[in-house]
């Protein structure tokens, strides 16, 4: 993909982030974190949708953190940890459910530490 191409990319991905549209953006989100080349914008993504307030978004978004690992082998520690450390202990079962599997992959791909425990 040319850099012209992705940034028409990025421009659109902007754009739906803009509108807000959960049922847009739960989907979207997944997409991101399994395709998206430029780690630094999809890790960024990630990050502002893991306090979205619809729960789905927000562990969709928490669950991409997982893929980008495996992916990239490579995260920014202290934003990404607060994130997932957070979610761990969200109110919603599904967000915390992700979370989980995320804290697995980052363990299993970075070697981080979380405490899962409730």
């Amino acid at each position: 993909m040319s850099r012209s191409a992705r940034s028409d990319d990025h421009a659109e991905i902007e754009a739906e982030l803009e509108r807000d549209d959960p049922v847009v953006l739960m989907d979207l989100i997944v997409e991101i974190a399994l395709d998206e080349p430029d780690r630094l914008f999809a890790e960024n993504c990630c990050a502002r949708l893991a306090t979205h307030r619809n729960a789905v978004v927000r562990g969709n978004a928490v669950s991409g953190f997982g893929h980008l690992a495996r992916r990239f082998g490579r995260l920014d520690g202290r934003r990404v940890h607060r994130l997932v450390d957070i979610a761990l202990h969200d109110r919603n079962e599904y967000v915390r459910e992700q979370a989980e599997s995320a804290a697995e992959d980052l363990a299993t791909f970075l070697a981080w530490e979380f405490d899962v425990s409730r």
